[in-house]
């Protein structure tokens, strides 16, 4: 039985049920009851005018001001790379955050005057290289193409990305604290033995967020 039929098979009940004569009361008394109270009318519409101001504030909010990047000369520096990594190093904190990834002969929207680290990833997801310096990128018009945004911009952390992997696979036989600083070397994840020589039999998934977070800086480590 659909809804439809649910809710006249409850009216004819209550219906039965009225005093003789009274059928015009009990149908404004249902109907009374089906609309809703004042209060929750104006609920309703404040409700409403809340997702309506929230709209409009999304739909005509000033566009973060981005810029053009191309990596024709790092392509240059590192001929074996096949995508540009972008780092956003926030002033508020040392560490950088990941901006997003670009293919190496290709070009991106990045947050203009924001400091931008830029590393150079190899076919197996790992840096080849990491610029010494920061670069900011100036405003120019938008274009169509790959656009990275500042606020989908993340981090990679020891305690919530590494740290269980570590419990997982290799607390048994090490020390955390020793093995991180032993076996680590930050910003060059394949020079670093927790990546290249770990003897625990990682997933693939597992090894490449072990590289993104030695290659990001290692951020966390105890």
């Amino acid at each position: 039985m659909d809804r439809e039929h649910l809710a006249l098979d409850g009216l004819l009940r209550e219906l039965a049920r009225a005093p003789q004569g009274d059928d015009n009361a009990f149908v404004a008394g249902v109907v009374a009851r089906t609309r809703p109270s004042s209060a929750l009318r104006h609920a309703l519409v404040a409700a409403a005018g809340t997702l309506i101001a929230m709209g409009l504030a999304w739909a005509f909010a000033p566009e973060t001001p981005t810029g053009r990047i191309s990596f024709s000369a790092q392509a240059c520096l590192v001929p074996d790379a096949v995508r540009m990594r972008i780092l956003l190093k926030e002033p508020a904190s040392d560490h950088p955050l990941l901006l997003g990834e670009a293919p190496i002969d290709g070009e991106v929207r990045v947050p203009a005057e924001a400091p931008l680290l830029l590393q150079a990833v190899g076919r197996d997801g790992m840096a080849l290289w990491t610029a010494p310096t920061l670069v900011r990128v100036r405003r120019s018009p938008p274009t169509p193409g790959l656009s990275l945004e500042r606020r989908s911009a993340r981090t990679v952390e020891f305690v919530r990305d590494v740290k269980p992997i570590l419990d997982q696979h290799c607390a048994g036989c090490h020390a955390e604290a020793d093995l991180v600083h032993s076996a680590v070397k930050p910003f060059e994840a394949r020079r670093s033995p927790l990546v290249t020589q770990a003897h625990a039999p990682l997933s693939t998934g597992d090894r490449q967020q072990l590289a993104l977070w030695v290659d990001l800086g290692a951020v966390g480590r105890p």
